[in-house]
């Protein structure tokens, strides 16, 4: 599927539109995703025995909103729904973490997030959390119409 996903989003015959293409490179990078997960469920006796490696690099925040917006803006679309991928003014260019892990989140939250909305919009804000330094998350309220 891999293969003739990304054959296909090379368009080497130059025949399909510029939307049949994205289709098929996200066709591609949700199987390489699911290729990442099955990595992760083989590897669970890691997480039971408590070790699971961290790959601590720097991530590019436009390569987070570029994966999200690949990832998720068909699925947004065929249900009607807006999405949006903001950062912060004060957000750095890139931020260290595991690139794959992060994946893992933002594709759980936001798979969850899209399932869930029946109408409106689903948005990731990415900014800093400020405090006592502990994580946590500050309570969301709905904005104003």
């Amino acid at each position: 599927m891999l293969l003739l996903a990304r054959l296909l989003a090379d368009n080497t015959e130059r025949n399909l539109t510029e939307k049949q293409i994205e289709f098929a490179r996200t066709i591609h990078n949700a199987g390489s995703d699911l290729l990442s997960l099955i990595d992760d469920i083989l590897d669970l006796s890691k997480i039971e025995a408590g070790r699971m490696d961290v790959e601590v690099s720097n991530v590019e925040l436009s390569e987070i909103s570029e994966y999200v917006e690949r990832a998720f803006r068909p699925q947004a679309e065929e249900k009607g729904l807006k999405l949006s991928v903001n950062a912060a003014a004060d957000m750095p260019p890139a931020v260290l973490t595991d690139a794959q892990r992060l994946q893992q989140v933002l594709r759980n939250l936001l798979s969850n997030a899209v399932k869930f909305t029946d109408s409106g919009s689903v948005s990731l804000v990415i900014s800093r959390v400020w405090g006592n330094g502990s994580f946590g998350c500050r309570p969301w309220t709905a904005p104003s119409p």
